[in-house]
């Protein structure tokens, strides 16, 4: 009788094959076993310009775990920080094709996706946060539409802080910032800041936001507006001796997502998601209004950087000027009754205070 079947060489038993055999059965019966949404689960991708350990990329971090719970981990948001994607305009070239599904904009990408809402970073538009958390909350379902008009969904719109001038030299009037020795920084694609700094006869240099450090460096730039907290976390600040006591404007920003990708999502998901994101929204808004400040404060007592103050006779020119710029940007950016509306939004509200 012969012993040399499956399982036995030279009448010694070998459990190899069974045991190879059996491998596969429990490899695939695992895999029918393992949780649903383990094997479905959503890869959102995420691209940001802000850097890691940011108070940005903290809060996009928490709010990717949050909603990868809230969804037994069928949703997960894989974050691209650093501007690891490139720039805001090659994240919104990916986006249109699909390989990057949602970011944190500035006003670069705003600009390139729903060009309307820079509205809100008009100079001189805003006086304090309340104004416009007042007006931007109020017009959140205007907001909602535009973005919905050219494919994206808005998950929260939030502001950078106010803009200060940053500069190597004490910057108190405008014919100071028209001296030839200022070498002022503009994005390339920010119409509202090209066309202030022309009404104000200020000469620009344009670079994009990935650009500034390595112009700071070489000189090409030596005066911008930014807040406090932006020269810091972008390592700008160690490059200016003076900031001008003269909020320029407020920074705008917002995370969107692409309409395709979130469509993609169940009825359930997306609620998970925009109640995720807008709770994340309104404490980064406060995270980092409170970081300007510290920011401001570290500016002062560490970097060693003078606040000097903008004279009262150039505050009244710079508003006059910033007013000739909302109206020349009617049809350019905005229509002429969203400014209006703005505009009566804040009047009513300054009227109660």
């Amino acid at each position: 009788m012969k012993n040399e079947k499956i399982g036995y060489v030279g009448g010694v038993f070998n459990p190899d094959p069974l045991f190879k055999l059996a491998g596969v059965f429990l490899l695939i019966l695992g895999m029918l076993c393992l949780p649903v949404a383990h094997l479905s689960a959503e890869s959102i991708k995420f691209a940001t310009l802000a850097p890691k350990g940011s108070t940005w990329m903290n809060n996009f971090e928490a709010m990717g775990k949050e909603i990868r719970a809230k969804t037994d981990g069928e949703i997960r948001l894989r974050i691209y920080p650093n501007g690891v994607q490139g720039d805001e305009l090659d994240v919104i070239r990916k986006m249109r094709a699909g390989l990057i599904h949602a970011g944190a904009m500035t006003a670069t990408g705003l600009g390139e996706l729903q060009e309307e809402v820079l509205i809100f970073q008009l100079p001189r538009m805003f006086r304090t946060y309340e104004e416009l958390d007042y007006v931007r909350d109020y017009l959140r379902a205007d907001l909602d539409k535009a973005f919905m008009d050219v494919g994206y969904v808005l998950l929260g719109m939030g502001d950078i802080g106010f803009y200060y001038i940053f500069s190597n030299q004490p910057i108190r009037t405008i014919a100071d910032l028209q001296s030839p020795n200022v070498k002022m920084w503009a994005r390339t694609s920010d119409k509202i800041g090209l066309t202030f700094y022309e009404n104000a006869e200020i000469a620009t240099v344009p670079r994009e936001v990935t650009q500034v450090l390595s112009s700071l460096y070489s000189g090409h730039i030596n005066t911008l507006a930014a807040s406090p907290y932006v020269t810091v976390a972008l390592q700008w600040h160690d490059k200016f001796k003076y900031m001008t006591d003269l909020p320029v404007s407020v920074g705008v920003g917002a995370t969107v997502m692409t309409q395709e990708k979130f469509d993609a999502l169940s009825s359930e998901q997306q609620q998970v998601l925009r109640e995720v994101a807008d709770a994340h929204q309104g404490q980064l808004i406060q995270d980092i209004r409170k970081d300007n400040k510290r920011a401001l404060e570290a500016l002062q007592k560490k970097a060693g950087i003078q606040v000097v103050e903008f004279e009262d006779d150039s505050r009244e020119a710079w508003d006059a000027l910033a007013a000739e710029t909302h109206k020349a940007l009617v049809g350019e950016i905005y229509s002429q009754e969203f400014l209006d509306k703005i505009n009566a939004l804040l009047q009513a509200y300054r009227e109660k205070k």
